[in-house]
């Protein structure tokens, strides 16, 4: 690593011009996690809380980006968002494979958190036979995890501990099921090769805030580029993400957006083994 730089973290996903998700939010998640982040774009998009827009970068100028963080830059992670196309899945896929030792963190970015798919079927089936199994660890919120294993819904913590076993077991990755929006709080569901654990938080009442998971992966990925364990990374996630939308400015429509920059304190967050 070159003296006095942090350790890096790559975005791989769309622009967002909002700032509150996407690779620019992204890259607020790495600074504030003292990462050096760096961005790879696969999509332009405009909006908010719904994409209005929406322009595809040439797989060429994708594949040119990764060449040039991958010569210029030690990458401690790599965090992979919004892959618009079968034609990108497969390229950055390929790149991934090329640099075998990194660690992976892949937010599927298929479904939103009201459950609207993003992608097409020909894009998710990509995913799954090629993307997932270079994964470090899968995270899925629950209508994703729904969709990646074909079932019509995942509304519970049963739900979420078959989907993320039924992942782990076609895929090979640890798979992260978020539960953001359930009755019983604020639950993940960590399915991996020795067990089965739940990180549970304390639920902030702000009402639906666009980016928690994507920030949510970016913070876990930070921790890896770090040198945490998995299971380091994901409670330093969960403590980031909790602590995120407990500080979320209001908007003037009464919505609300992530703080990135927040300052995390000592918080409630409970990881317990299962079984």
């Amino acid at each position: 690593m070159s003296p006095g730089l942090p350790p890096v973290c790559i975005s791989i996903g769309a622009s967002a011009c909002s700032g509150g998700w996407g690779v620019q939010g992204d890259l607020k998640v790495f600074t504030a996690l003292n990462c050096y982040g760096a961005s790879v774009v696969t999509a332009v998009t405009a909006g908010t809380y719904r994409r209005s827009d929406q322009m595809l970068v040439p797989e060429h100028t994708v594949r040119s980006q990764l060449d040039v963080v991958g010569e210029e830059l030690p990458i401690g992670a790599v965090k992979v968002a919004l892959l618009p196309s079968v034609g990108v899945v497969r390229l950055v896929t390929r790149w991934l494979r090329e640099h075998p030792d990194l660690p992976v963190v892949v937010d599927p970015c298929a479904v939103d958190s009201h459950g609207v798919p993003h992608l097409t079927p020909e894009i998710i089936a990509a995913m799954r036979e090629e993307l997932l199994p270079r994964a470090t660890l899968v995270i899925p919120n629950r209508f994703e995890a729904a969709l990646l294993t074909g079932k019509d819904e995942c509304v519970d913590r049963d739900d979420m501990e078959t989907a993320g076993r039924d992942l782990l077991h076609r895929h090979g990755a640890p798979v992260l099921v978020t539960g953001g929006g359930l009755a019983d709080g604020s639950l993940d569901v960590l399915v991996a090769l020795d067990g089965l654990r739940h990180f549970t938080g304390p639920t902030i009442p702000s009402g639906k805030i666009h980016g928690s998971g994507g920030t949510h992966s970016a913070a876990v990925a930070a921790g890896l580029a770090k040198g945490e364990s998995l299971r380091e990374s994901i409670m330093a996630a969960k403590l980031y993400i909790t602590a995120a939308i407990a500080a979320a400015p209001r908007l003037a429509n009464g919505r609300h957006v992530l703080w990135h920059a927040v300052t995390v304190r000592e918080q409630v967050i409970v990881e317990r083994p299962v079984g």
